[in-house]
């Protein structure tokens, strides 16, 4: 049986992963930071084109605003890892380019919605050995069945894979213990998803209806 995929508008896939323009978009994190907040949202930042490639390479050493201040705000988390708000908080500088908003009662569906109107959600996936952020980029489905949606997920904490725009898939459908199953290459888990971001690009003729939080 075939499958249907779409990711976003801006992204292509090379033998060496997702890119953006010319340009690889990954970023994978360290197995000694909690930076996976801030690795998502920088690829977000790329995605739209808000930032190149380069600015994400010498972040700390940039004076170029608004990204100066998103790393003064981010910085002092690169450790300790970042809850939905704070997160959310990185993206204030840029609040004239995209709009952010968190959302907990219906994160799959809201993730969906703002996917198909050519958004990014940054998704907030847990379990009894993690809670980590990834950034879902797209989403595909079997085709006949309308209703069985995977999140196409970009995860910080695996590898690029080639030709794909995406290193991670996430099923939209719970199980009876409210449990996602999270595939990447290493292998699959069960987690719970009851956190979102929703990220859109500020442009007026573009509307999406959403349950937010």
């Amino acid at each position: 049986m075939s499958h249907i995929y779409r990711w976003h508008s801006q992204l292509t896939a090379s033998a060496d992963g997702p890119v953006v323009g010319n340009a690889l978009l990954h970023l994978q994190q360290s197995e000694l930071d909690s930076a996976c907040g801030i690795h998502v949202a920088m690829m977000t930042l790329r995605i739209l084109k808000l930032i190149g490639r380069h600015d994400a390479e010498k972040l700390s050493q940039t004076k170029e605003e608004p990204l100066a201040s998103f790393w003064k705000r981010a910085s002092p988390h690169y450790f300790t890892g970042s809850r939905p708000g704070l997160l959310a908080s990185f993206f204030k500088p840029f609040h004239q380019q995209l709009t952010c908003c968190i959302t907990k009662q219906n994160p799959a569906n809201d993730a969906i919605q703002t996917l198909r109107a050519d958004g990014l959600c940054i998704i907030g996936i847990r379990n009894r050995k993690f809670t980590h952020w990834a950034l879902a980029v797209g989403y595909g489905r079997r085709e006949g069945h309308e209703k069985e949606h995977k999140l196409l997920v970009l995860d910080p904490s695996h590898e690029a894979l080639p030709m794909m725009t995406w290193n991670a898939t996430l099923t939209t459908t719970a199980n009876r213990q409210g449990l996602h199953r999270y595939e990447t290459a290493a292998g699959d888990c069960k987690v719970y998803f009851d956190t979102a971001l929703l990220i859109l690009p500020n442009i007026d003729e573009l509307e999406v209806d959403l349950d937010v939080q």
